[in-house]
Formats: structure tokens, sequence, C-alpha cells
């Protein structure tokens, strides 16, 4: 093939992928912004009354060929929920088996200094709801830890008393022995008494314990539930708000798309992604559909 024919043939295609390019002119993208801008001012007024305030910002680009996403940040009005309300929740520290006769009783408020660095780093709401079981739990562990380390300091002195007593009788035949017998068997009541003390302490701290992680699980159950009332809120009043007001996005090509990114209402570190065709959004507008109807035609998924 000619040289020239092939370099015109790669020019006009270059020309037609720039005139691909440009398929708004900026005309119809300043129609677009003025819409898009309109639109976004009419779904943060309705989100945030339709959600008690959850969304605290939105932005919105237009995409040619694609459409218009509009970018929600949905979290809490606190400060501290705006910071850390995408960082997983804050666990509570395992609690291990502990021999309290040997250690010091400051333990569990080491430990608890340690796990609340740790949560704050990650999660400052997870951090506060999580340290108030934890404190609450805390108290009452040391307290029991405090009885159970008396309780084995006096089963170690009443053991080493035993002991004495048994060498002694062992090597005394005279009148006093008949004593020592007694002064043991007392000494044995005594350490029984102090055993089924410990056992019962023992019990006791295992229970608070069953109690704290029950409590833990309990709240990221109710978190769960409000997470999933706070997205379907979402999700009604922006299939509502299209239907109402969608018909201001007429400059938009009806084969692009409105698409929705909600930060804060994905599993973990994801985003939840709700994309909807304009022509669906038409259709709710004239009453083809209803409001419900265009929720469902949208995809919904999480990246």
């Amino acid at each position: 093939m000619n040289k020239k024919l092939i370099s015109s043939a790669i020019i006009a295609i270059i020309g037609c992928a720039s005139g691909n390019l440009q398929a708004q002119t900026p005309v119809e993208l300043a129609a677009i912004q003025r819409e898009v801008s309109i639109m976004e001012n009419i779904l943060s007024t309705a989100l945030k009354q339709d959600t008690n305030k959850k969304i605290r910002a939105m932005q919105a680009n237009y995409f040619v060929k694609q459409g218009v996403v509009f970018e929600l940040d949905v979290r809490g009005t606190s400060r501290w929920q705006t910071i850390f309300s995408n960082a997983p929740n804050a666990p509570l520290p395992p609690l291990a088996n502990i021999d309290f006769s040997n250690m010091n009783i400051e333990f569990i408020s080491d430990k608890v200094e340690v796990f609340s660095e740790q949560a704050v780093e990650s999660s400052r709401e997870a951090y506060q709801q999580a340290m108030e079981v934890m404190r609450e739990g805390a108290e009452q562990v040391r307290e029991i830890a405090e009885q159970e380390r008396d309780v084995s300091r006096d089963l170690r002195e009443l053991e080493r008393e035993k002991r004495d007593l048994e060498f002694a009788n062992r090597h005394d035949n005279s009148a006093a022995a008949k004593e020592l017998e007694q002064r043991k068997k007392a000494l044995e009541k005594d350490i029984a008494k102090l055993e089924k003390q410990q056992t019962t302490l023992t019990k006791q701290q295992q229970q608070l314990r069953q109690d704290i992680q029950a409590k833990q699980v309990e709240r990221e159950r109710q978190q769960a539930a409000e997470q999933q009332k706070l997205l379907a809120q979402v999700s009604t009043s922006i299939s509502l708000t299209l239907c109402d007001y969608g018909s201001g996005l007429r400059s938009l090509p009806n084969d692009e798309h409105v698409s929705f990114v909600l930060k804060g209402l994905g599993d973990k570190n994801t985003n939840l992604i709700k994309v909807f065709d304009k022509s669906d959004i038409k259709k709710c507008v004239v009453g083809d559909i209803k409001a419900s109807d265009l929720a469902l035609k949208a995809i919904t998924y999480q990246f």
C-alpha cells in the first residue's frame, strides 16, 4: 500500500478518536455541570433529612460516556466518627488464664492501657465503647484478683505451718504430739475452706470474662443492625429523590448512568457502589416504575 495512503488512514483514525473524545461540547458540559451541581444540593439535603444528618459530605464528578458519580461520606456527625468510622472495630483483648498468686495486681490496669493505645489507633468510636465495657469488668476482675491473691497467700502459709507440724510430730513422742495433731486438723479445715473460696473466686472471674465477651458481641450485633438500617434509609432516599428530581439531569445522555459511591456502608474497608441507568430514572420520573422498582434495578456491589 502507498505510504501516503497509510499515513492518511492513520490520520483519519486519530481524527475519529479525537472526535469521540470531544463528544460533549463545552456548552453541553457546562449544562451538565450546572444540572449536576443542582442535583448534588438536592440529594445532599434529602439524604441529610432522611438519615438524621448521617451524610457529612458529597461531591460529584462527570465522566464522558459513563455518567455522573456522586461520592457520599456516610458517617456520623462526630469529628472522631468521621476520622475513624472506616477503621475496624476494636476487639476486646483475650483474657488468658492467669495465676494471680504470683502476679502484680496492677497487671490488669497495665493490660487495659496497652489495649487503649492499640484501639485508639484503629477506631476511636469502637475504642470508647469497648473500653467502657472493659473498665467495668476490669474493676471487678481486679477485686476478685486481690481476693484470690490473699487466699493464695493464706493457703501457702497454712500449708507451710501444716508441714512444720507434721515434721514436729514425727520427731516428738511427748504429750505435745496430741496437741500438734489437733492443730494439724484445724489447719486442714482452714485449708479446705480457703480452697473452696478459691474455687468460687475462680468461677466468678471466668463468669466476668464471659460477660465482657457477651457485651462485646451484643454491641457488634447492634452496630450491624444500625448499619443495615442506615443502608436502607440511604437507598430509599436516593431512589425517591431520583424519581422526584431526576428530570433535572436532562442534559445527561440517556445511555449513561448515575452512580453513587457510599463511603462507610461497605464491609470492612470497601465502599458500597450503586449504579442507576439514566433510562430507568426517566421511567420513574414519568411514573412508569416506582421508586422501589428503581432501587431494585440499580446495580449494587462493594469495591
